[in-house]
């Protein structure tokens, strides 16, 4: 906090008032097994549905309810025919990356359940098999083994990837993807009824151009957005410059009445070689 308190007082008074399970990593709670502050659910598919946000009321439903139907079928499709193996790449990427250090961990065994991990940096930590934790509270935080970790479980002759949890497995996430969204046929066929149909909200139009872009929150940067919602630029910093003719900071050289003489005679004045090489 001292550090950041150096670098800005203004953000360490924000997170002061705010308790360190909230953004610290050191205070996560390892139940949800997830290192991650915010995932950006919210963000993803704010992204995908902006083509439906502007539409009637059924017709929106409509759009989403095809949308949803079609991703359920890719991501069962990508895990049947596309994905071997017990993990999809994305964990055996992670857990090959926390297996390449292996070289700076030097494993004590205790016995076969705990582990003493000592690194080539001085540091050290402990490490149990059975319950799956480790000091440093990245196996605990993430769910898959850490550098620590790994380096115990292959002194004891184990394969790291039987300890990573189960919830990243295929079969999990063939079991989260496995339901399906039934077809439906076209509205001329639906059955009548004497219900009222659902209307628009009667609200008056605002002036101006009607934007389908979300509004960006105060903590985050305002630039301009593509039809996707995405960023495309951000705003230019306003820097301060200088004046060509007299080198004043509040003015430009359009509009300087200090410095006398054309441009070209100041430049020299400035740049003596350019007066030299006249000479």
């Amino acid at each position: 906090m001292q550090e950041m308190r150096d670098m800005s007082a203004a953000a360490a008074d924000w997170f002061a008032n705010k308790h360190p399970s909230e953004w610290s990593k050191s205070h996560f709670s390892e139940r949800p097994t997830c290192d991650m502050l915010l995932n950006n659910v919210c963000e993803s598919f704010n992204s995908c549905i902006l083509e439906a946000r502007d539409k009637p009321i059924i017709s929106m439903l409509e759009w989403l309810r095809q949308w949803m139907m079609t991703r359920f079928q890719e991501c069962r499709d990508r895990a049947h025919e596309k994905w071997k193996g017990k993990y999809p790449p994305k964990i055996r990427h992670i857990l090959a990356t926390n297996m390449e250090t292996l070289g700076s961990c030097i494993p004590i065994k205790s016995n076969n359940r705990f582990y003493q991990i000592d690194c080539f940096d001085g540091s050290q930590y402990a490490v149990d098999l059975e319950l799956r934790t480790c000091s440093c509270r990245s196996w605990g935080l993430s769910g898959i083994p850490c550098t620590h970790a790994c380096s115990a479980i292959l002194h004891q002759k184990l394969e790291p990837g039987d300890f990573v949890c189960e919830c990243y497995s295929l079969e999990t996430y063939k079991k989260v993807y496995a339901p399906h969204i039934m077809p439906i046929s076209d509205a001329n066929e639906w059955a009548h009824t004497l219900f009222i149909p659902p209307m628009p909200p009667s609200f008056g139009r605002k002036a101006g151009r009607p934007t389908n872009a979300r509004k960006p929150g105060h903590d985050e940067l305002e630039g301009k957005r593509n039809r996707k919602g995405r960023f495309v630029s951000l705003k230019r910093k306003q820097t301060d410059f200088k004046c060509r003719k007299c080198r004043g900071s509040d003015h430009s050289s359009r509009t300087c009445t200090e410095a006398g003489g054309d441009l070209v005679n100041q430049k020299m004045q400035i740049n003596p070689k350019v007066q030299e090489g006249r000479n």
